[in-house]
């Protein structure tokens, strides 16, 4: 089914002084999280919001100096029956929720019941990343998660997972459509259940669906970020993400394009937007395939021709004639 999916980005830096922290408070009731806020900044409060709807599921990152939020009963009449999944990025920060309370540092995570009482308390500011999912989907593949609530999360693979793939989100800088709006939220609520631990019968569900596609994730963002390495290989991303080599291609053979191809099209992408910017028309072709990752300017040159059908000195030709006109 279509899933509707909206983005905001919000600051108490957008709102007068005197405003904020009320301001903040009725922001946070609109996203169904009605709390007090208790400044502890020495009267300078900053708190730096991104939030992603994607139907049902709800991803946000907060950013805060010293604060203290308080959810009390009283806070509770109308709230959806939810859990959160929050991974600490900079603390320590401490939450109290389900009669447990524990103090989290940066990459642990916690799990929280939003239908009862919460205190979230961040002593020296903080930063955390968390994903809200509706408590009947989270039941239908974890057991009793509420038992889980207010305690630390175990650390594994899939914690990581999880971390990386609502990274990953931070890309995204309008709604997604509709339709990987909902793929997406299916995605995480998988990676929550894989990380606080699926039942027997959900567990292949969540291994092939959600957690296979964090990792696919995972390995083209690995590609993403080191493809200018000349020494980078397939060994790179199977060691950096603890996978096998041949579980990685496997993965990879579902795109239609092999480990190489995926490699050499991000370096000739790259290359291609540094022959067309003005700002590298000081670096030569060799420099730039060289800057790119390739090791050899003809295989450079025959790759980049056959992918774009022009020569890369072509290329750059037009582009410094478009920049003339």
């Amino acid at each position: 089914m279509p899933t509707s999916s909206h983005l905001l980005r919000w600051s108490t830096e957008m709102l007068p002084e005197r405003a904020r922290s009320s301001t903040f408070r009725e922001e946070f009731a609109r996203l169904n999280l009605a709390l007090d806020v208790i400044d502890h900044s020495g009267g300078r409060p900053r708190i730096d919001v991104t939030h992603l709807q994607l139907g049902a599921i709800g991803v946000c990152r907060l950013v805060a100096t010293p604060v203290e939020f308080i959810r009390h009963q009283h806070h509770l009449k109308d709230s959806r029956d939810q859990f959160g999944l929050n991974i600490v990025e900079a603390g320590p920060v401490q939450f109290a929720n389900a009669g447990e309370d524990h103090v989290h540092d940066a990459g642990s995570a916690c799990l929280v019941d939003r239908g009862r009482p919460l205190r979230v308390f961040g002593p020296r500011g903080g930063n955390v990343r968390f994903v809200t999912v509706q408590a009947a989907a989270l039941r239908s593949l974890v057991a009793h998660p509420e038992d889980l609530s207010g305690r630390p999360v175990r650390s594994g693979p899939a914690l990581r997972l999880l971390d990386r793939y609502l990274r990953s989100l931070a890309s995204f800088k309008e709604p997604p459509s509709s339709k990987l709006a909902s793929t997406v939220g299916a995605h995480l609520l998988d990676l929550v259940a894989a990380t606080l631990g699926p039942t027997a019968e959900a567990a292949n569900i969540v291994a092939e669906r959600g957690v296979k596609a964090a990792k696919l994730q995972a390995i083209l963002a690995e590609v993403a970020q080191r493809f200018s390495d000349p020494n980078f290989d397939l060994n790179n991303v199977a060691g950096a993400l603890g996978m096998s080599r041949r579980y990685v291609q496997n993965l990879l053979e579902g795109t239609g394009k092999s480990f190489t191809e995926h490699l050499a099209g991000r370096r000739l992408e790259r290359a291609f937007a540094m022959l067309t910017d003005p700002q590298h028309l000081h670096l030569t072709i060799l420099d730039i395939a060289f800057a790119v990752g390739f090791g050899d300017v003809s295989h450079f040159n025959r790759m980049f021709r056959r992918h774009f059908g022009e020569t890369p000195s072509g290329v750059r030709a037009a582009s410094t004639m478009r920049e003339l006109k």
